[in-house]
């Protein structure tokens, strides 16, 4: 059995949600292990599994799943599961990770070129609206990846000022990659599959409904490093609960202020209050926040998405700097095995280091090189690892090459 067609056979389970899932891949060690496992050896698992799961697995039919898997290779839908290089470290780290990613259009090396998802609410001002535009250039000029939903609003001006400046940009939808929702952003969609991707953990074919919004929100804040809310309409909204998942996943949220007396501000304001999101000055301010992210240089400027380009015409895309290429070339990109030796001398460990983060630290200088087995080999909370990882990424003490942790340069 194929990788792909287990991962898939796995996520058409209906009673098995993503983080029973992720729970059945840490017991069992692979999708196929779960797929070769009888009543009894599921039963006695540690997963906790109820019956109704039990049964669901014990249904080894993989019918579904071929269909899906051709009918991704007949739309030229691009299929990755997290034992893929192309899935993101981060979004692998998370409680909750999706097993499988339907994906048209360019999909970015997230390890390399580090998304910030940028959301709001659907009823968004002139203000919120501009402010979001503006986020997503700037976020575009400095070599992010926006991230946002596709939505009315403020998501789709965060896609647009990525678009109108050159950049990358991801829409994660809560229907297949194929399905175009709100059908008013079909001509947005057209141009974020020019110069960026859709994504969707759900089979093409998918229309959108309501549970699978908070579903998708996850999957934005899991690609991102941080998150900026632009508005949000109220408690249950979106761009709230995109940040309640930011928050569970270690991620930094930032919030743009606004009026007392806007509707759209008041959950932003309250926020700020709180403590859990950082005030949002300018979109620059995100850009200087994360900077020592960003590796690459941007895309030159391309003509504004609004004029449609031909079908095909190719569109920049930001490159690796020269001298990285040429460092990761040395460097090799082979994972290393297991048991592998150590140089006997290492560097000193910087100065300042908290014990968590010299944790870190000495664990990438033995040739730890993903977050996964960071995870897996420090016994920290995995939002805590993704956290540490991120600013030691930012004061340079670690950097990615080719989407593995190395020291950073000293």
């Amino acid at each position: 059995m194929s990788s792909h067609l287990s991962y898939i056979w796995l996520s058409q389970r209906e009673s098995i949600r993503p983080r029973m899932a992720a729970e059945l891949l840490r017991v069992f060690g692979s999708p196929e292990a779960v797929y070769a496992a009888d009543r009894e050896t599921l039963t006695r698992s540690s997963c906790g599994l109820r019956k109704a799961q039990v049964d669901a697995l014990c249904d080894k039919d993989t019918a579904a799943a071929e269909r899906i898997i051709a009918q991704c290779a007949r739309q030229d839908i691009r299929i990755i599961t997290p034992g893929d290089d192309a899935y993101p470290d981060r979004l692998r780290a998370i409680a909750d990770p999706p097993l499988t990613l339907y994906v048209r259009g360019r999909w970015p090396d997230f390890d390399v070129l580090p998304g910030i998802a940028v959301v709001g609410t659907r009823e968004a001002t002139a203000y919120g609206l501009q402010t979001a535009e503006a986020i997503g250039a700037a976020l575009a000029r400095a070599g992010f990846v926006t991230v946002s939903g596709m939505a009315l609003g403020n998501d789709g001006a965060a896609h647009r000022g990525a678009l109108r400046a050159g950049g990358l940009t991801v829409a994660v939808l809560a229907g297949g990659a194929d399905v175009c929702y709100p059908p008013q952003h079909r001509s947005l969609m057209g141009d974020i599959l020019l110069a960026g991707a859709v994504v969707s953990e759900y089979p093409p074919g998918t229309e959108p409904r309501g549970d699978h919004y908070h579903a998708r929100n996850r999957i934005i804040s899991g690609l991102s490093v941080a998150a900026v809310i632009v508005e949000a309409g109220g408690y249950r909204s979106g761009a709230l609960i995109t940040a309640r998942h930011a928050l569970d996943q270690g991620r930094d949220v930032y919030a743009v202020p606004g009026s007392l007396d806007a509707p759209q501000s008041k959950a932003c304001n309250e926020l700020i209050e709180k403590g859990e999101a950082a005030l949002l000055r300018s979109p620059e301010a995100i850009v200087r926040a994360y900077r020592g992210l960003a590796r690459v240089h941007p895309a030159p400027p391309v003509q504004q998405a609004a004029a449609r380009r031909p079908a095909g015409d190719p569109v920049s895309a930001p490159v690796v700097e020269e001298k990285d290429r040429k460092q990761a070339a040395q460097t090799g990109q082979k994972r290393k095995p297991a048991g592998a030796p150590v140089a006997k001398a290492q560097p000193a460990l910087p100065d300042g280091l908290r014990e968590d983060e010299r944790q870190i630290v000495l664990l990438v200088q033995q040739g730890t090189d993903t977050v996964e087995d960071l995870i897996e080999r420090c016994g920290l909370p995995a939002p805590r690892v993704m956290s540490l990882v991120t600013m030691l990424e930012v004061n340079g003490i670690l950097r990615r090459e080719k989407g593995r942790l190395v020291m950073g340069r000293q």
